[in-house]
C-alpha cells in the first residue's frame, strides 16, 4: 500500500550548571556524530541545548509540558486504510520514547482533523470554540492565525500532582471527565520556581489541524513523525531548528526535507519523558541536553 499516494489523493477529494558542565568537561575529548558532524561531547551538549530552546514552546508556570496520562488518538477526514497506519506509527513513536498509549477503546484526547481549508476551519475555532485556545498565549495565537500553515496544533494542559495525580481546582471539567477534549482547562499562570516542585505541568489534550493540499507533497512517514513530535511535546509552530530535524519539515527546501525523525529529535523526546519534569524549565532543559548527548552516543 502506498500511503503517501493515498494521503495525497485526499487533496483532491510539540540548568543544573555544575553537574552537567562537569560531566561535559570530563568527556570533552570524546567525540560523537550529530547530524553527520563529528563533535566533542561539549559541543554536542551546546548543540542539544540550543535545539531544545529552538523547538520547545516557551515554558508556562516555569515548566516544560509532557503527557502524564495515556494518549488516545482519533482522526477525522481520513479513510481507515490511511488513518490506521498513521495512528499506529504515532503510537509506536510514543511508546518508543517513553510515553503511554491507551489500550482498547478510549475517548480521544488527541484529535487529528484532516481538512481541505485549515485557514477557514481555524477561523471557526477562534470564533466558536475559543475555549480550545485557552492555554495558548497571545503570541501563539498570532502564529496559529497566520494563513497558509500546513499544520496547526494547540494544546490543553493543567498543573497537577506528580505522575498525573490530583487535578487542581483549575480543571473541574477534566476532573469530571479526564478524556473530554472539548473541556480543556485554563492553566494556572503562577510560577513554580522551586527546583523540585510537588506539581507538574501536563498536556491533557491536543487538537491538530492538517491542511491536506498543503501536506500532500511530503512523505507519509515524514508527516507521521512530524505529527508525533508535535503531539508528544509542546512544540513551537514557528520553530527553526537544524534542517535535519523533523520540525523543519515544511521549512526545508523540497530536496532537503527530512524523511523522518532525526537522532536528535528522538533523543529529545526520550529525554523529555525520562528526566523528571517537576523542576524549573532551565534546569530541565539542561538535563535533557545532557541526556540527549548520552542517548546519541549510545546508538553509535
Amino acid at each position: 500500500m502506498n500511503c503517501g499516494k493515498l494521503l495525497a489523493g485526499l487533496a483532491l477529494g510539540a540548568l543544573l550548571a555544575s553537574p552537567v558542565a562537569a560531566q561535559t568537561r570530563a568527556s570533552e575529548d570524546e567525540t560523537i556524530v550529530v547530524t553527520g558532524t563529528r563533535m566533542t561531547r561539549g559541543e554536542a551538549f551546546e548543540m542539544a541545548r540550543r535545539y531544545t530552546r529552538a523547538v520547545l514552546a516557551i515554558p508556562q508556570a516555569d515548566q516544560n509540558a509532557r503527557w502524564a496520562e495515556p494518549l488516545c488518538i482519533g482522526a477525522i477526514g481520513l479513510r481507515p486504510e490511511v488513518a490506521t497506519p498513521l495512528i499506529d506509527r504515532i503510537e509506536a513513536t510514543a511508546r518508543n520514547v517513553g510515553a503511554r498509549v491507551a489500550r482498547g477503546e478510549c475517548a480521544p484526547n488527541v484529535l487529528l482533523l484532516f481538512v481541505l481549508d485549515s485557514d477557514s476551519v481555524y477561523a471557526e475555532v477562534e470564533l466558536k470554540r475559543s475555549d480550545l485556545l485557552q492555554t495558548s498565549t497571545k503570541e501563539q495565537r498570532r502564529t496559529l492565525s497566520q494563513p497558509g500553515l500546513p499544520v496547526r496544533w494547540f494544546y490543553g494542559q493543567v498543573i497537577e500532582g506528580l505522575g498525573g495525580r490530583g487535578l487542581t481546582q483549575n480543571a473541574p471539567a477534566l476532573g469530571q471527565n479526564p478524556a473530554a477534549l472539548l473541556d480543556l482547562p485554563v492553566i494556572n499562570e503562577g510560577a513554580l520556581s522551586r527546583l523540585n516542585s510537588p506539581a507538574q505541568l501536563s498536556i491533557k489534550g491536543v487538537t491538530v489541524l492538517v491542511d491536506v493540499p498543503r501536506v500532500s507533497n511530503v512523505s507519509f512517514d515524514a508527516l507521521s513523525d512530524y505529527l508525533a513530535f508535535g503531539i508528544l511535546s509542546r512544540t513551537r509552530l514557528d520553530a527553526s531548528p537544524d534542517a535535519s530535524s523533523i520540525v523543519s519539515l515544511f521549512q526545508a527546501d523540497p530536496q532537503d526535507r527530512p524523511s523522518g525523525m532525526s537522532d536528535l529529535d528522538r533523543a529529545m523526546l526520550k529525554a523529555l519523558y525520562k528526566i523528571p519534569v517537576n523542576r524549573s524549565a532551565a534546569v530541565h532543559r539542561n538535563q535533557m541536553a545532557s541526556e540527549m548527548v548520552k542517548e546519541i552516543a549510545a546508538i553509535q
